[in-house]
């Protein structure tokens, strides 16, 4: 049976496979979740951007909302598997490379191109489109540039740029608008190209990812930590990403393929509170003290009003710090702070919880034990409870 088995091995290891379409496909469709994963962090800037649509109308869709009501972004995203191969003008666009008169090119090629199916949404959702984008890993050849730099500019000279401009009504509808308004539709046309984090193999896509978790976040987060919350990402994406919408409402749409903050609130170590402080511009390094006072307690079953007043206690503890370290002598803080820690190691159980109900004896020995001592000062119960927490922040961060 051992044989057998080896057998099976070696063929298996020595002759190709008749084709890898299904691999290949996933590795694209990887890139595509990644692209999209990319654009629902950035979400979580608070900026125009408040939705991701995974799978709708096209790869995904960016959701803008401004004073004006909302507009939407359609992003493409293809990649070839050879970096060094540039996409060229007939694959993107339909439109033939070596044409020397407009009508070699046919309509059909140009209306079924990546680039046709783009633009497209700038006709059925007119205003509401507010741009279309050909996401890529890999570059696009000199044709492709000199039409978008053609179009940027506004001067449509350039011979394929007339063609997209004279077949344009003809490819995607839109009879009642005039060459200005057909003009304005291509100028939505955006190339982003040579996208590192689209590629197979060395791209930047968890670092970036980490990079924009870790800032909102409301503790110091370890790398398996990171990990496991750039998985979950990728399994949201997946999960809106899949299955059929058979009932098309807006309700359906959100919960089946739209991403929102609170969506990615869930999946992140921060609360809807200490997200809002930051956007607000709060100070970071209060809220993730916070952060860690609360996860540290709620284990150990607190209230929410004994969460408060540890956290505050601990705020009062560091001004106080602030306000005597250049007054006491360093080694008298120094003795306060190695009994505060001491107090730290006592309390906790095996599990390394504090409950708040085991506290009070313990402080309140650490207060006789500082006043025997002569290094009590000023401080107070309050003031040694903050101490003890501000202990607990330094170790969690």
């Amino acid at each position: 049976m051992a044989n057998f088995l080896w057998s099976i091995d070696l063929v298996l290891e020595t002759k190709p496979a008749r084709e890898q379409n299904g691999r290949d496909s996933f590795s694209r469709y990887r890139a595509q979740a990644r692209s999209a994963a990319m654009a629902a962090l950035s979400i979580l800037e608070g900026g125009e951007i408040d939705r991701v649509y995974c799978d709708l109308h096209d790869d995904f869709v960016l959701r803008m909302k401004s004073a004006d009501g909302c507009s939407y972004a359609f992003y493409q995203v293809k990649t070839k598997a050879k970096l060094n191969k540039s996409w060229t003008i007939n694959e993107v666009m339909g439109l033939k490379s070596k044409a020397r008169k407009a009508e070699e090119h046919e309509s059909s090629s140009i209306r079924e191109s990546f680039i046709g199916k783009l633009l497209l949404h700038t006709v059925v959702f007119d205003a509401h489109c507010h741009s279309v984008v050909f996401q890529t890993n890999v570059h696009a050849d000199d044709n492709i540039d000199d039409v978008l730099n053609d179009i940027e500019s506004g001067l449509f000279s350039n011979k394929f740029s007339r063609v997209l401009v004279d077949r344009f009504v003809e490819c995607f509808g839109g009879h009642d608008l005039s060459v200005d308004q057909v003009k304005e539709r291509l100028s939505r046309l955006k190339f982003e190209t040579d996208v590192q984090y689209l590629k197979e193999k060395d791209n930047n896509f968890e670092p970036l990812a980490r990079e924009r978790i870790y800032k909102f976040s409301e503790i110091e987060l370890e790398r398996a930590e990171l990990d496991e919350i750039l998985l979950r990402l990728m399994e949201l994406v997946q999960s809106k990403s899949e299955g059929v919408i058979h009932e098309w409402t807006a309700d359906n749409i959100e919960s089946r393929a739209g991403i929102s903050v609170d969506d990615l609130l869930g999946i992140l170590s921060i609360s809807k509170e200490a997200y809002r402080s930051i956007l607000a511009g709060g100070d970071v390094k209060a809220i993730k003290s916070a952060s860690i006072i609360q996860r540290a307690l709620q284990k150990s079953g607190a209230s929410s009003s004994e969460i408060e007043y540890c956290s505050r206690c601990k705020s009062e503890w560091d001004m106080w710090v602030r306000k005597n370290r250049h007054i006491i002598l360093d080694p008298d803080l120094e003795c306060i702070f190695s009994a505060v820690r001491s107090t730290l190691l006592s309390v906790r159980d095996s599990n390394g919880k504090v409950a708040l109900h085991s506290l009070r004896e313990p402080i309140k020995g650490l207060e006789e034990s500082l006043s025997k001592s002569g290094l009590l000062y000023d401080l107070s119960l309050n003031l040694l409870f903050g101490a003890f927490f501000s202990e607990l922040v330094k170790e969690g961060s």
